[in-house]
């Protein structure tokens, strides 16, 4: 009898919740070419459901779940199984290029000694290896480096934040390409294949990132985030441009679960240098947690470059398996969405496509579709914590411009503050030209007919908002001035306008608050759009 037995995708970092568990791994479509007559599971015993990525010559061609039966597959059946999933042709081996990959971490030490052991053994014959260690609170990651991994480099950053980390790593590295991924998760041996394979497609391409299938299934918590997102349903090869928009995804560009995550990319370097690095204001340890892989793949596209989703960059990922953790994750997610759709509702180039998207965007944010690999609905069993995360993520996004602009502030006093020369003063100056134009339409909106209240509460934003932003985003003041003087200005401003009305005999209240709030409107919209980076 011939057995075939499987690896885990991931060692287990806990108890196996059977009701919700699935074993989890990969298969080589070569094989089982001549059907085995047993497929053995490591630790299989613990599992009543196996779910297989399967690969044929270097080329990732889906998913296969079937039952486990005392550790172990039928094997005819995964036969037929994978003999059902659509052909694909084999994977390309073009010149290998080298290729620095940057491992930024914080403090965790025994998560990262897995993901180095996994880097360590790439099959790949020019690439070197950066650490880069975040904001340590001990010396464990650069003890683990120096004593376990000497051939790899270390490179501490002291200024916290995910985005700092991948620019110290960014700058440390010496090959043309940039291969970015965390340390939660396990890289395949054929990584790096596939990520030369994904640039050899063309001279324009800037990114290419690749599938991030569930590494493990223990419990229900994990269940459910594996339901929650895209990454490991990115099995099929795709290239972006922003000048060939893909018919079947409506929210191009801002279908950005459709590029990859933040685990699994790489990027030309001098290209990600050219348009400012990484905004230190996004991205995990930082008052947004998070975005950072979201502004990433949109600046790519926008410089015109192309973005390769290359399914056979293949990386496992953990991910959390308690509700704690997991509800944590989510107010990073929503804060660190909330951020990003900041940036684009302050980008010129960005915001007229955003607007025309934003309905399918929101009814997608309020209704987020929750399916695995297999199409089958989320944990059932996780029902009522599953809407309260979810709940919770979605709350979280409308704290992300707050989040995103103290964060600015509080790196710009550091002088930390890094990223895209485009999110200086200018950016700025749009904000509060945004503020001033949301302010105008308040004065608008009292000249409707409406309850008395409802009219003078209209105007008194007006009042309090308009006049004074429109002002600020010109003279640049004191953070803690801002909440005084902006008031003050638009109180000041009608005063006058009251005065000067009374003198010239012109009382026309509703006349003289239509054409100031005409004004303040117009100049937001002129303070947004015109050119100027001073």
């Amino acid at each position: 009898m011939t057995t075939l037995t499987l690896p885990l995708a991931m060692p287990l970092h806990g108890d196996v919740d059977r009701r919700e568990a699935i074993w989890v791994g990969l298969i080589e479509a070569d094989d089982i070419a001549t059907t085995p007559d047993r497929i053995a599971l490591a630790s299989g015993d613990a599992f009543d459901r196996a779910r297989l990525l399967v690969r044929d010559h270097g080329t990732v061609r889906g998913y296969v779940t079937l039952p486990v039966v005392a550790g172990a597959l039928d094997a005819e059946a995964l036969s037929d199984a994978v003999a059902a999933l659509p052909p694909v042709p084999p994977a390309a081996r073009p010149a290998p290029t080298p290729v620095s990959v940057v491992v930024c971490t914080r403090d965790r030490a025994d998560l990262l000694r897995e993901a180095l052991d996994a880097i360590r053994a790439i099959d790949y014959p020019s690439f070197e290896v950066v650490v880069v260690d975040n904001a340590p609170a001990t010396t464990d990651t650069h003890d683990l480096l120096r004593t376990e991994y000497p051939e790899f480099r270390y490179v501490r950053e002291d200024a916290a934040g995910l985005s700092h980390a991948r620019n110290a790593g960014l700058h440390a590295a010496t090959a043309s390409i940039v291969a970015f991924t965390d340390d939660d998760v396990i890289v395949d041996p054929q990584w790096l294949w596939a990520i030369a394979s994904g640039f050899s497609r063309a001279d324009d391409v800037g990114c290419v990132s690749g599938v991030v299938p569930t590494g493990e299934l223990r419990n229900e918590v994990q269940a459910y985030f594996d339901a929650r997102v895209s990454w490991s349903k990115l099995t099929a090869s795709r290239v972006f441009r922003l000048s060939d928009p893909p018919a079947d995804l409506p929210m191009f560009p801002f279908c950005v679960g459709e590029f990859g995550t933040g685990a699994n990319f790489a990027i030309r370097r001098d290209h990600m240098v050219a348009l400012g690095g990484f905004d230190t204001a996004l991205g995990a340890g930082t008052r947004t947690k998070g975005g950072e892989d979201l502004d990433m793949f949109m600046r790519v596209l926008y410089d015109g470059q192309a973005i390769v989703v290359e399914p056979s960059a293949l990386v496992w990922h953990r991910h959390r398996a308690d509700l704690e953790a997991l509800t944590a994750q989510a107010v990073g997610y929503g804060r660190g969405f909330g951020a990003w759709a900041t940036t684009v509702a302050l980008d010129p180039r960005m915001l007229g496509a955003a607007v025309a998207r934003s309905p399918r965007a929101i009814a997608r944010l309020l209704n987020k579709p929750m399916s695995t690999v297999d199409d089958s609905p989320a944990s059932s069993t996780l029902s009522k914590e599953s809407k309260r995360v979810g709940r919770v993520e979605l709350g979280s996004i409308f704290g992300g411009p707050a989040s995103y602009f103290a964060e600015r502030r509080a790196q710009r006093e550091a002088g930390t503050l890094a990223g895209p020369p485009s999110r200086g003063p200018a950016m700025e100056r749009r904000c509060w030209a945004t503020l001033a134009a949301i302010g105008g339409v308040f004065g608008l909106l009292a000249m409707l007919p409406l309850p008395a209240g409802l009219s003078l509460a209209f105007v008194a934003l007006f009042i309090l908002i308009g006049p004074g932003a429109l002002v600020r985003a010109w003279v640049v003041l004191p953070p803690n001035f801002a909440p005084i003087v902006i008031p003050a200005i638009g109180i000041s401003v009608m005063l006058l306008l009251t005065t000067a009305i009374v003198y010239a005999q012109l009382w026309n209240p509703l006349l003289w608050l239509l054409i100031l709030a005409v004004v303040t409107c117009l100049g937001a919209v002129a303070t947004f759009t015109i050119r100027r980076t001073a």
